[in-house]
């Protein structure tokens, strides 16, 4: 097994999780159409793949979806494995580690302006 630090300086993951109905999902809340919004934009201006928007299968909070999850790599990073810290639920100028819940295909403008420069 080969530890390095991670590629991206930024991972966005955005969960695509649809159970067709049989339960709440991340699908019933336009998951699909907001991660394919925000790829899209970050190709766009040119940003991937140094910022990587990803499918999350299931983040385990379908109930609360659709949920997105931001990712940057450690400032001190470049010295370690690039592991990011925990979960942080507030706009800081720290690295981001965010989690965002109840997401809609209105939000990306937003999100997007404040993740995909």
């Amino acid at each position: 097994m080969k530890s390095q630090n991670t590629p991206y300086q930024k991972q966005i993951f955005v969960c695509t999780n649809d159970k067709k109905g049989e339960k709440p999902s991340c699908g019933d809340h336009k998951g699909e159409a907001i991660f394919i919004e925000l790829r899209r934009i970050a190709k766009e201006r040119g940003l991937h793949p140094q910022i990587r928007i990803a499918q999350a299968k299931c983040l385990g909070q379908c109930s609360t979806g659709c949920n997105i999850m931001v990712y940057s790599r450690r400032p001190d990073a470049a010295s370690g494995v690039g592991t990011p810290t925990s979960s942080v639920l507030q706009e800081t100028s720290e690295p981001d580690n965010v989690w965002y819940s109840g997401v809609s295909l209105e939000d990306v403008p937003q999100l997007a302006q404040k993740y995909l420069p």
